[in-house]
Parts: structure tokens; sequence; C-alpha cells
């Protein structure tokens, strides 16, 4: 079992030793020794569930659930997380089928309602990492079909949370106005703390996404939109920390100024700002790309800064430069 947790994690890792540090990509084999780490959020392998309840390992065996392939424990509180690994990953790819990923979603519904002290809010991205020494880890020989825990819970979809702001455009949308208009305030418990902010962003984000799964017929968004989303919010959102994010008055023109001339010096300032704040998106999501080890393209760019292939192609020369695509 161990050799199959390792192997379902991809070549570099998002890890931490405290989220208030943030988080970093590294080498599976590096981020392997950090209490927190990543499991693998297009191909999933594992169901976790977060246990806030002291003495919770055998939670699991009191309420008729199968064994956990690993119970994470620990050891100053006994809270647990619980993962219960797959025997097929489920794939959350741009080619991943939907009917797959409700299935795997309501049992992680299901399994959450089950156990007393679940964290419905827990969104099953970072896990306490089974191998560190920083936590005691039980492990059992088990691994399952999604329909094998029919036999256990009741897989029926019902909905978790009900405080989402719906936005008639659809879910990107959603996710966007409710997570910046979370950010604009929160910010202000980050001031000196810019990895804190990003870490508590990221996780709001999946919060909300996890909502969509019982809001929307199509489920809930790509890992890698909602993460795209998180970096856009945190990114403009700490710019502007020390504001009130309010554009009215920025290029304090005077009074008196006709009225057409502001007109005239406003839209080219825009234009200007949106061209820049264009330009940085695209390099921004080409720098994560490559942290993330996945190829620099230019649909890859435009999918990441969510902006057209046209917008990046009339910026492809600098990111070229920037990453010698062409050394």
């Amino acid at each position: 079992m161990i050799e199959q947790f390792i192997d379902s994690l991809p070549e570099k890792v998002r890890c931490t030793d405290s989220f208030e540090n943030g988080t970093k990509h590294r080498k599976k084999d590096k981020a392997l020794s950090f209490p927190y780490i990543e499991h693998n959020q297009l191909y999933k392998k594992y169901i976790a569930i977060d246990v806030d309840m002291p003495a919770s390992a055998f939670l699991w065996e009191k309420h008729g659930l199968p064994p956990p392939t690993f119970i994470v424990v620990n050891p100053k509180n006994s809270h647990c997380h619980y993962l219960w690994q797959l025997r097929k990953p489920v794939i959350y790819t741009e080619g991943g089928r939907r009917k797959p990923q409700q299935f795997y979603e309501n049992v992680d519904c299901s399994l959450t309602r089950s156990l007393p002290g679940a964290d419905p809010a827990y969104v099953g991205k970072f896990i306490k990492n089974p191998l560190s020494a920083f936590w005691k880890t039980i492990r059992h020989n088990a691994e399952y079909d999604l329909e094998d825990f029919q036999e256990y819970i009741d897989t029926t979809p019902i909905r978790k949370r009900q405080n989402l702001v719906w936005d008639a455009l659809g879910r990107n949308n959603t996710l966007f106005n409710n997570l910046r208009f979370w950010a604009y305030p929160t910010v202000k418990k980050y001031l000196n703390n810019h990895a804190g902010f990003i870490s508590a962003v990221e996780e709001q984000a999946f919060e909300i996404n996890s909502q969509f799964i019982s809001r929307s017929d199509k489920g809930s968004l790509l890992h890698k939109e909602v993460l795209s989303t998180a970096t856009s919010v945190s990114s403009y959102t700490w710019r502007n920390r020390f504001g009130d994010f309010r554009r009215k008055g920025i290029m304090q023109l005077p009074e008196d100024m006709p009225q057409k001339q502001k007109e005239s010096l406003g839209a080219h300032y825009s234009h200007k700002v949106r061209s820049q704040s264009l330009k940085e998106r695209i390099i921004q999501a080409a720098t994560e790309l490559k942290a993330q080890g996945t190829p620099i393209t230019q649909k890859s760019v435009s999918i990441r800064a969510e902006c057209s292939i046209d917008s990046v192609k009339r910026n492809w020369n600098e990111v070229g430069k920037q990453f010698n695509l062409y050394a």
C-alpha cells in the first residue's frame, strides 16, 4: 500500500510543514518528508476525510464503515485523517468523465455525513502525510471500488451547504465573486504574512468549489481552474491590501478638467492597465506551469491565465524570452 501511495503522487508535490509558511512544490522524494502534502488532484486515488474529534482512530468501526487504508493520527490531540484507497483513480483532467466524478463526490459526502466530527468544509486537498514521522499511522491492507461503499453508506447526493451567492453566469463567476468578497476583509488579518494569505485563499477557493457538487449539474470545477482563480484573487487583493479596493479617483485628475478630457485620459489609462494586467497574468501562468513541471504551450498558458489564445499569442515573444522556450 505504501508503494501505491507513493506512485499515486505526481513528480512534484505541493507540501508544507506549516500552512502559516505557505506551500511549495518540491520533488516527490523531498516532499514525502513533510507533514502535509497535496495528494493528486487530477487522478484521485484516495478519498480523504478530516475527523476533528479526539480519539477518532477507530470511529469508522463504531459506525459500520469499511476500514480506511490509512488512518493518520495527530498524537497531540488524536484527531485523524482517514484515507480510503481506490483500485482505479477517478480522473479530473479535461478528459475525465462526469459520471465517475459525481460518484466519487457522492461517496465523499456520504462518508463525511456518516462520521461524527468529520469536517464538512474539508475539501480533501492537503492531507496529513501517512509517511511522515510527525504523525502516527495505522494501515489496513484494503482498497476499494467506488461501488463497494454502497454496502456501507447511502450515496444519494444531498446539499452540503447553502451559503453561496450564486451567479447566473455559472460556476466560474460564482467562485470568483464569492472568493473575492471573502478575501477583501480577510487580507487585513495577514498584512505581514503573504504566504499565509495565499494558502488561506486557496483553501477557501476549494471549499467554495466543493459546494458545486450539489448545486450544479456540472459538478465541481477542475483543479487548475480553481487554483487559477485563487491566484488571481490573492494577487490582486494583496497588491491592494492597504486600500479600499476601489478605483475611483485613482488618476487624481483636477476637478475643473473638462469631462471629455477626463474620459479620454481615463480610457487611455484603462487600456494601459488592462494590457499590463493581462501580460502579468500570462507571465504568472507560465511561471506556475513551469513550477509544476507542466509544458509551457500557448494552450496551457491560455487555460491557466483564463484568457484567449489570441491574447497569449500577442504576448508569446515575451514568454519565450523569459523562459528560453526557443533556446
